[in-house]
């Protein structure tokens, strides 16, 4: 039974991984040929996509080998043997299920050591050396992190020239506001490696109240971070492990933004796993429908379903990030559609 679900898995997973990732390729084609990254780099960022394409689309190849595996037991009369005999078809089938089990747990430990790290390292190489954001012209209204503590927000930042216009910057120690440098201007010193704020106003904070301020001219401040280091980049939680998400949701919240994408994005690392499990359980009455279909057909029945889940995934987590759904509906509503649907059709097909 185990052998029946495998080799189909393995075969799907390796297929819609190819096809979604030469969708991918194709419409970044045209940058890749533009980019000033030595052709290893590009190689190298290429090849690191694949484990993320490859996570994905597991839920899909659970799908197929549920799929092939019962039409497969049907076309070659076990599964009629297994009824003249009385066997009780539930149990006949539920290898399957731990199958499933199996990939859902497999799926869980991906997402959490393989994929986090080859993506956040692709997507290095992309920001970095085959599309650089240095290039992009300013970034308005940002808000960046320097070093422990150090907080800063700016009307505009200029990260080629290495300029901020109107910098703020905060500094925290034991989450309490200790000190600020309101500046109207700072610039990068390459050779002394620092920021210098010029024309502004330092204010400490302690137990005296008003804070003491004190203004200045120009100031070379303790920020020694470079301007591409510096640079805003929004992570992508599939960059990150569950605990990474968790710190990093705290991180969102104590800088005041908004926690939505973060929340959302947690509760599906938790569910999106589980999308094997209840694929696999709607596989088996679709297949019994399918009976004796070709290959192709199945194949096809498996991706068109399959991507109806992916699809209504990726919307409610859009509606969850939008602030339309709560997090964890918008992590789990899709699953308990299709589970529903895999109930509906358990129950309207003799298994």
């Amino acid at each position: 039974m185990a052998l029946h679900f495998l080799k189909p898995f393995l075969f799907g997973l390796g297929l819609f991984a190819l096809l979604i990732f030469l969708g991918d390729l194709f419409d970044k084609l045209p940058r890749l040929l533009k980019s000033p990254a030595p052709f290893g780099i590009i190689l190298q960022y290429l090849w690191l996509e694949v484990p993320y394409w490859a996570a994905r689309v597991i839920p899909l190849a659970t799908l197929l080998a549920t799929l092939i595996a019962v039409t497969g037991f049907v076309s070659s009369g076990e599964w009629a043997a297994v009824q003249a005999a009385g066997f009780e078809t539930r149990e006949f089938l539920r290898p399957l299920l731990w199958m499933a089990l199996g990939v859902t747990a497999f799926s869980f430990a991906v997402q959490e050591t393989v994929l986090p790290m080859c993506f956040a390292r692709s997507q290095t190489l992309w920001r970095d050396r085959i599309h650089p954001e240095w290039e992009w012209d300013k970034y308005p209204d940002v808000i960046l992190t320097g070093g422990s503590g150090q907080f800063i927000t700016a009307r505009n930042f200029f990260p080629k020239d290495g300029r901020m216009e109107r910098p703020v910057m905060d500094y925290y120690a034991d989450g309490r506001l200790v000190r600020q440098l309101d500046a109207t201007e700072s610039n990068w010193d390459p050779t002394a490696k620092k920021w210098i704020f010029s024309d502004g106003i330092e204010r400490r904070f302690g137990s005296v109240v008003p804070p003491e301020e004190r203004a200045f001219s120009r100031l070379e401040s303790d920020l020694d971070t470079p301007p591409l280091v510096l640079i805003p980049r929004r992570k992508n939680p599939d960059e990150m492990s569950f605990r990474e998400t968790v710190r990093y949701l705290r991180q969102v919240r104590f800088l005041g933004a908004s926690p939505r994408e973060a929340q959302t994005a947690l509760h599906s690392k938790i569910s999106y796993p589980f999308a094997n499990l209840i694929l696999c359980a709607l596989g088996m009455p679709i297949a019994l429908r399918l009976r004796r279909s070709h290959r192709a057909a199945t194949a096809s029945v498996a991706l068109g379903i399959g991507l109806m889940y992916v699809w209504a995934m990726e919307m409610s987590k859009t509606l969850g990030v939008a602030g339309r759904l709560a997090p964890p509906i918008a992590a789990w509503a899709p699953h308990l559609f299709f589970a529903a649907a895999a109930a509906y059709l358990h129950k309207k097909t003799e298994i």
